[in-house]
C-alpha cells in the first residue's frame, strides 16, 4: 500500500484569525516527530511564517503563472514529506481556482497526495460563506473547521461549520493568555524549543502545545483513513418493568456487581 503525502492547506475567509500560528505550531509539529516537512508561505507583501521559521519555510507566490506552477508543482510531489501551506485570506479563491482548474485532486489522489483543509473559522458571516462554498464546490476534500478559543464566542457560531464527509466536525484549538501570547509571537520563540526545555509539565504554555499537537495527531489519523466510517446506530435497550426479569439481568440484589465497579 503507498504511503500517502500529506499537504494541509491552512486558510481562512478574514484576517487576524490565528492561521498563520497554526501553521506555525503543525510543522513545529512535525519537527518534533522527527520528520521532514516543507511549509510554503502564500501571504504576499507580508510573509510571516517563514520569519518564524526559515529553515523550513518558502515564499510562495500565485501573482503570474510561474509562480502557481512552482507551487503546484511542489504540493503534487509524492515524496512523503508533510507540506504546510499559510494561504493568506485575499488569495483563497484564486487557489481553490486553480485548485479545480489544474484538477489537483484527481492529480493528487493518482500519486498518492492527501489533501486536508484546515478553514480558522470565526463568527463573521464571510467565514460562513467561504467555509460552504468550499463544502459545497469540493465535497470530496478533506475540510475541517478549527475553531480557534481565543476568538471567543464558538459556541454562538460553531453551527455554521457542520462537518464534513471526509474531514470530520470542527475541532477546537486553544487559547492562549495575552502575556504568553506576547511571547510566542517573537520571531526568536519556538515551540519544539520550549517542550524541550522546560521542566515543568504542568505550565499553561506547555499545555497549550500537547493539546494542540494531540489535535493535529488526530487530524493526521483523520486524513490517513480517508471518508470517515459511519458508525451504525447504538441499539435501544428495552425498558426495565417491574417483575424478576429486570432485563434478562436478574433482581436488584444480583446487580450489586455493577454497583461495586462504580
Amino acid at each position: 500500500m503507498q504511503r500517502q503525502t500529506p499537504v494541509f492547506i491552512v486558510t481562512s475567509s478574514r484576517p487576524r484569525t490565528g492561521k498563520t500560528l497554526i501553521a506555525r505550531a503543525l510543522t513545529e509539529y512535525f519537527c518534533a516527530l522527527r520528520r521532514p516537512v516543507t511549509a510554503f508561505d502564500v501571504n504576499p507583501d507580508e510573509f510571516k511564517l517563514i520569519d518564524y521559521l526559515p529553515a523550513y519555510t518558502a515564499a510562495a507566490s500565485l501573482n503570474d503563472i510561474r509562480g502557481e506552477m512552482a507551487l503546484f508543482d511542489q504540493l503534487v510531489l509524492p515524496d512523503r514529506t508533510p507540506k504546510v501551506i499559510d494561504l493568506n485570506h485575499t488569495l483563497l479563491e484564486k487557489f481553490f481556482t486553480l485548485y479545480q482548474k489544474l484538477d489537483f485532486a484527481r492529480e493528487a489522489q493518482r500519486r498518492g497526495v492527501a489533501p486536508m483543509v484546515l478553514f480558522v473559522a470565526d463568527p463573521d458571516d464571510r467565514a460562513r460563506q467561504g467555509y460552504k462554498m468550499l463544502a459545497g464546490r469540493f465535497p470530496d476534500m478533506a475540510l475541517v473547521a478549527l475553531l480557534n478559543e481565543a476568538i471567543g464566542q464558538i459556541d454562538r457560531y460553531a453551527g455554521n461549520f457542520p462537518p464534513t464527509r471526509r474531514g470530520g466536525p470542527a475541532v477546537a484549538i486553544p487559547s492562549l493568555s495575552p502575556v504568553l501570547r506576547s511571547i510566542i509571537e517573537k520571531r526568536e520563540f519556538s515551540f519544539l524549543d520550549y517542550a524541550a526545555k522546560t521542566m515543568d509539565g504542568t505550565t499553561e504554555l506547555y499545555g497549550w502545545i500537547r493539546r494542540t499537537f494531540v489535535t493535529f495527531r488526530e487530524l493526521e489519523v483523520r486524513l490517513l483513513l480517508g471518508e470517515l466510517p459511519r458508525l451504525p446506530r447504538a441499539p435501544t435497550l428495552p425498558p426495565i418493568t417491574r417483575g424478576d426479569s429486570f432485563g434478562g439481568f436478574g433482581p436488584p440484589e444480583r446487580l450489586g456487581f455493577l454497583r461495586a465497579r462504580r
